[in-house]
C-alpha cells in the first residue's frame, strides 16, 4: 500500500533545477513499475545512473518443471534443502507459474553485487536470521518473522546479520499490495483491518556513498540475469520522495479479528 515518504534533500517542487553545490544539476530519475500512471518516486543522484563501462549476459535461469503431472500432496523439508552462499544466486525454486514463484535461501555471506528484479516484485519471508536491506532509497532494518516487499526495479542488497538465514522468496508477476477488502476508497486502512500503518515500516537512513570505480548489477529481466558494471556507487541518491519503495512488515504485527 503506498504511502508518501521522503528522505534527504530534494528542491520544493520536483522536475526544477535542483543544482549540486559546484553549479552542477543533480541528475534526476523517476522509478515506478506502471509509468506514469502508477506509484513511482523521485530520485535525484551525484551522478547519472546510466553510465555503464559494460553489459553483458550473466546467466539464464532455466528452471524446470516436474515431469510428473500427477497431482499428489508434497512435503517441502526446506529445512533440508542445501544452497549456496548468496541470497540471490542460490535461490532454489520450489513452485513456479506465470504469475508467481516461491524458492528457499539460505545466504551465508553478503554478495559483492547489487541486485534488481525488473521481472517482478519481490516479497521475502524472513524464517530466520536478520540484518538490513540496503536499498537505492534508503535502508530497511529487518529480523526474524518479518516480511520484505521490494517493488520491481528497486536496486538493493542484503547486509546479513548473526546467522543462520532463511528466506522464504515469493516473486510475483503483479504487483504485491494490501488486500482492498483491508482499505477504503481513500486508499487508508481501516479501523477494522489487522494492521496499520504504523506497522509497515520504510526506508530509515538514507546514506549517500559518493564513490568512483567499478561497481557490479545484476538485474533479472526476461528469466535471465544481465550483468552491468557502473563507474560509480550505484547508492548515490542525495534525496527522493514518493510512494515507491521496499518496506517490512513482521508478523507478529498481525492481529487478526476474533
Amino acid at each position: 500500500m503506498p504511502v508518501y515518504r521522503r528522505l534527504g534533500k530534494v528542491p520544493p517542487k520536483g522536475h526544477t533545477a535542483f543544482k549540486q553545490p559546484d553549479g552542477s544539476l543533480y541528475p534526476e530519475e523517476l522509478i515506478g513499475s506502471h509509468g506514469f500512471s502508477g506509484p513511482s518516486a523521485l530520485l535525484y543522484h551525484l551522478r547519472r545512473p546510466t553510465t555503464t563501462e559494460s553489459v553483458k549476459m550473466f546467466r539464464e535461469l532455466k528452471w524446470e518443471a516436474d515431469p510428473d503431472a500427477t497431482v499428489k500432496p508434497r512435503h517441502f523439508r526446506t529445512s533440508a534443502l542445501a544452497t549456496g552462499p548468496s541470497a540471490i544466486l542460490d535461490r532454489v525454486p520450489m513452485l513456479f507459474n506465470g504469475d508467481v514463484a516461491l524458492s528457499m535461501a539460505r545466504p551465508q555471506k553478503d554478495d559483492d553485487f547489487f541486485y534488481r528484479n525488473g521481472q517482478g516484485d519481490e516479497m521475502i519471508y524472513v524464517s530466520q536470521g536478520g540484518g538490513v536491506l540496503e536499498s537505492i532509497v534508503g535502508n530497511v532494518p529487518f529480523r526474524q518473522g518479518d516480511y520484505l516487499v521490494i517493488p520491481r526495479g528497486i536496486l538493493h542488497r542484503y547486509k546479513l546479520g548473526a546467522g543462520p538465514h532463511a528466506f522464504l522468496v515469493l516473486e510475483s508477476a503483479g504487483s504485491v499490495r494490501v488486500p482492498k477488502r483491508y482499505r477504503n476508497e481513500y486508499g487508508q486502512l481501516l479501523e477494522s483491518s489487522p494492521f496499520g500503518e504504523r506497522d509497515l515500516r520504510g526506508p530509515e537512513d538514507l546514506v549517500v556513498h559518493d564513490e568512483k570505480g567499478p561497481h557490479r548489477i545484476l538485474a533479472k529481466r526476461n528469466d535471465a540475469l544481465t550483468e552491468l558494471v557502473l563507474d560509480h556507487h550505484p547508492f548515490d541518491v542525495v534525496g527522493w520522495d514518493g510512494y515507491y519503495y521496499p518496506w517490512a512488515f513482521n508478523i507478529r504485527d498481525f492481529e487478526p479479528r476474533v
